[in-house]
């Protein structure tokens, strides 16, 4: 119930945060988004010791450019080129811990908002996948959403990006937006 709870209010936060930057019809022009390279926060044992294996770090590129695509083919947002350069916390992948860091970084990129994910491996079987999407002015979270997931495969976390991505992020705000579109055309 908490869970839900919080997506509900994060979605909600959004959505007011795009309807204020953008026109209000579904042609808008696209929030300026900084999509980071996806994360992986492991607590399985040993793994913070052993570090992040190739397999992994091949998994979380494969991940990051499923997400870029995914959000850019939404027609929500207009993605803004991240070098890793841009900052140590980005090249060190530490951004999901540095406590809303990513807005200012993104803002340094001239985007309006700040995406970072990552997966949380508590072991091979139990893990899960986070999204926040800060305001790149104001640092403030406008969404976040998680879920759980089973097997640490391409197809797991393929098929957990795919559902938060459709079902948290982009199906409803479209809905939203089309919604305001017909009330709109309706009352001219």
């Amino acid at each position: 119930m908490r869970a839900a709870s919080r997506r509900y209010f994060g979605t909600l936060v959004l959505a007011t945060f795009l309807m204020l930057h953008s026109v209000t019809s579904l042609a808008a022009a696209p929030c300026k988004l900084a999509v980071f390279d996806i994360e992986l926060d492991d607590f399985s044992a040993g793994g913070p010791l052993a570090g992040e294996s190739a397999a992994e770090t091949a998994r979380l590129q494969r991940m990051t450019a499923l997400a870029r695509d995914l959000l850019s083919r939404s027609g929500l947002f207009d993605l803004v080129d991240v070098p890793s350069s841009a900052s140590p916390m980005i090249a060190e992948h530490w951004l999901r811990k540095c406590n809303g860091c990513d807005a200012d970084i993104a803002r340094g990129l001239g985007a309006d908002l700040a995406f970072v994910a990552f997966f949380r491996k508590i072991s091979i079987m139990e893990q899960t996948l986070e999204i926040r999407i800060r305001d790149a002015r104001t640092g403030r979270l406008v969404h976040v959403s998680e879920t759980d997931l089973r097997g640490e495969t391409d197809e797991s976390w393929s098929r957990a990006l795919r559902f938060l991505m459709k079902y948290e992020l982009t199906e409803p705000e479209l809905k939203k937006r089309k919604a305001a579109d017909e009330r709109r055309q309706s009352n001219q």
